[in-house]
């Protein structure tokens, strides 16, 4: 990845990224609606926060990221809301999520961390561990990916 391809990444993924119509054209045509009326439904979407924010999604993988991993982290009820805080706010922490835990394992914050080599994976490791005050954590790397796509909240009947 060149450095300039790497600008346009964090320009597509940030919040007041800009979107040509085209693609909305084409949404317009193929649901045969007007261009106005397409973006004024989208726009109201949009106000009531149905709909966040419109961004690029980078495969981590073909952008030289070739070491990631969701990692377990088993943190105090006292201490979890500032651990995940904290361990959201590093830049190569692409989800966090706190979720409950079950007998026999006792990780209940998950994050997802993005890495250019198994060093700097465990490098990040241990900032995080430093930033959310925890020690214990398990590491699951992935074998074999089977569908990696972004989720359909309404599919199509067919």
């Amino acid at each position: 990845m060149e450095e300039r391809d790497i600008a346009i990444i964090r320009a597509l993924q940030s919040e007041d990224a800009y979107f040509d119509i085209s693609p909305f054209k084409k949404i317009a045509d193929k649901l045969h609606i007007s261009l106005p009326e397409l973006l004024e439904q989208v726009e109201r979407l949009k106000g009531v926060g149905v709909i966040r924010r419109f961004g690029a999604a980078m495969t981590p993988h073909k952008a030289g990221f070739n070491s990631n991993a969701m990692v377990t982290w088993n943190v105090s009820s006292e201490t979890e809301n500032e651990s995940a805080e904290a361990m959201a706010a590093h830049p190569r922490v692409s989800h966090c999520y706190l979720r409950d835990g079950f007998e026999g394992f006792p990780f209940t914050l998950y994050t997802m961390v993005h890495a250019n080599s198994p060093e700097e994976l465990e490098e990040i490791l241990n900032e995080l561990s430093e930033l959310g005050r925890v020690k214990e954590r398990r590491v699951l790397k992935s074998v074999k990916e089977y569908k990696k796509s972004s989720p359909v909240y309404f599919p199509s009947k067919k």
